[in-house]
């Protein structure tokens, strides 16, 4: 399946798996730029279900396999926000810390991260944290064993997550608006 996906990338394989990765990444910039937590779940999700249609599609498409990447984008795209309902997909933006030289915990956005991290109840405040505690492939098998002690799937977590960082963002919203006002 994947041979064969690669060989409608390109003849050339090495040309191909250039092509793969030039789509993935922007499939997954795509993702980010739309809010999307698990950009890089979606993109590979995108790029197998091509891949299970690759015998299909080679018969009639015409153009650059690219394309056809990306409409499967937006339609894993809309699958996506009606999972989450009427949460609007966001960014971990907010509880991403700026670097170092430039962090300040006496700005109004710390402070207001603080009091909204302690409004929450303290589980869903420590599954957020440890949700983000971890980078690259460990934060991958955090995920794993969050999910599995939590008894739930890992979309399901992600799901949960996702809502925690809305009601998060929502907060830091209003406080930051109060804090200027």
């Amino acid at each position: 399946m994947f041979d064969e996906l690669l060989a409608w990338l390109n003849a050339d394989r090495e040309q191909a798996a250039r092509k793969y990765e030039d789509i993935r990444g922007r499939l997954i910039r795509i993702f980010m730029h739309r809010g999307c937590t698990t950009a890089e779940d979606l993109a590979d999700k995108a790029i197998n279900q091509v891949a299970r249609k690759v015998h299909e599609i080679r018969a009639y498409y015409v153009g650059d396999p690219a394309l056809y990447f990306y409409g499967t984008a937006r339609n894993i795209y809309s699958e996506y926000c009606k999972t989450l309902g009427n949460v609007v997909p966001v960014t971990p933006e907010i509880l991403s810390a700026p670097p170092v030289e430039e962090f300040d915990p006496s700005e109004p956005e710390h402070d207001c991260l603080e009091k909204c991290l302690d409004g929450m109840t303290p589980r869903n405040r420590a599954l957020l944290l440890e949700y983000y505690s971890e980078k690259e492939a460990a934060k991958i098998e955090r995920h794993r064993e969050m999910a599995e002690r939590l008894g739930i799937a890992v979309n399901a977590l992600r799901i949960r997550m996702c809502r925690l960082r809305a009601s998060l963002k929502e907060c830091m919203r209003e406080c930051l608006s109060s804090e200027s006002a």
